[in-house]
């Protein structure tokens, strides 16, 4: 008896532990609103109600994913008075998302074979990377596109001197930097490897960042070197990138090519301006995205716009869309799609057919929950949307 009453105390102790856990694995899940869905072409309306009721009960009883509504509210932080204006987005964060996205293409294209057309989406990825440089965080992709890049120009027949030049210049900023060595012939894997040699043992040089500006950090190529003024440790030949940070400050950037000698920069942040009282915003209903599904113009600012504020709003990370539509015989497929709220940036998920009398819909509806959270934990930015989705033409 006395060991059954010990289980029980430890079971009632434990308790609070394991719920503040599950709460904590909670706050993890993607959050979603759900847009009603639209009906490309005529669908009976009690279908309408059936379908918009399936999607929102699998979607509500998930355990991958939070279903919110309109009338949630985010948590705000507490807003100190001399609260800092926050830094509006630049065209040059623009240019790294379109950076990545070509990344991306090229390295799609690369792997189809198309190596030159791979090798100009590459260098259309480094340009913009390097006139972005002053916002670009992870230099890992820069590095990256550079090591691809040289892959594509060997391919392409622009010979090892291109390729190797490129591959220096990735290492130059990420010593680290590695290739996929499959399939690669022996005198390309050769001249990598002799660009890494190269900048490991040649001569190498320091870059000092002088300035002054309280609580700015220093970074080069990406990597803290401590506050301002700071100085660097022995760098490899070449470009490297410079950047002043900090909350406080508008970010400072510069790129320094170092040749036979250390370097010296002068550094001259300009702080951030203090944020004057905040106009009160008036609040969104999910229907102020009937506009955008209807017609699908997910890169609009029809879109964008009323997407970003309920996200602000409810503390939604994605919003799911839903086109159903009828073939010429009456059968219904859903098209779900799903926005990140902050971007726009709007992913198609794979057609969903139903039974003509929607006799299968609670199957197709744990299909969607599904497809919805596999898609939003894995969130597949660089296949976002440019056009109008097919499903949308009558």
């Amino acid at each position: 008896m006395a060991i059954e009453f010990k289980a029980l105390l430890a079971c009632a102790l434990a308790w609070p532990s394991l719920a503040i856990a599950a709460e904590a694995h909670d706050a993890d899940k993607p959050k979603l609103l759900l847009v009603p869905a639209v009906y490309v072409g005529d669908v009976r309306a009690i279908y309408e109600k059936r379908i918009q009721k399936s999607l929102s009960d699998a979607l509500a009883s998930s355990g991958r994913v939070e279903l919110l509504t309109d009338k949630d509210r985010a948590e705000k932080p507490a807003t100190p008075k001399d609260k800092l204006a926050p830094v509006k987005a630049t065209p040059q964060s623009r240019h790294i998302d379109e950076a990545d996205l070509w990344r991306q293409e090229g390295t799609d294209l690369a792997a189809d074979g198309k190596a030159k057309e791979a090798l100009a989406k590459f260098r259309e990825s480094i340009g913009a990377y390097e006139r972005s440089s002053a916002e670009l965080v992870d230099f890992s992709k820069l590095a990256d596109a550079y090591a691809r890049a040289g892959l594509a120009a060997y391919a392409a027949g622009g010979g090892l001197a291109e390729a190797t030049r490129l591959f220096e210049a990735g290492v130059t900023i990420q010593p680290t930097l590695v290739i996929d060595r499959r399939k690669q012939e022996k005198e390309l894997l050769d001249a990598f490897d002799g660009a890494h040699e190269r900048l490991e043992n040649g001569k190498r040089f320091a870059i000092a960042v002088e300035g002054a500006a309280e609580g700015a950090e220093v970074f080069v190529d990406g990597v803290k070197i401590g506050g301002l003024p700071s100085k660097s440790g022995p760098l490899p030949l070449g470009t490297h990138y410079v950047q002043v940070r900090g909350a406080a400050w508008q970010t400072w950037a510069t790129a320094v090519k170092l040749k036979n000698k250390d370097v010296a920069v002068a550094a001259k942040p300009v702080e951030v301006k203090k944020e004057k009282a905040p106009r009160k915003e008036v609040e969104l209903g999910v229907d102020a995205m009937e506009d955008c599904a209807k017609a699908g113009a997910f890169g609009s600012d029809k879109c964008r716009i009323p997407a970003g504020k309920l996200g602000k709003q409810t503390g939604a990370t994605y919003l799911v869309f839903t086109a159903v539509k009828p073939d010429r015989y009456g059968r219904l497929s859903m098209h779900p799609f799903v926005m990140e709220a902050a971007s726009g940036a709007t992913v198609p998920l794979k057609p969903i057919d139903l039974a003509s009398d929607l006799a299968d819909l609670n199957a197709r509806g744990a299909l969607f929950e599904a497809d919805v959270a596999d898609g939003t934990e894995h969130f597949a930015k660089a296949r976002a949307l440019t056009g109008t989705p097919k499903v949308y033409s009558k």
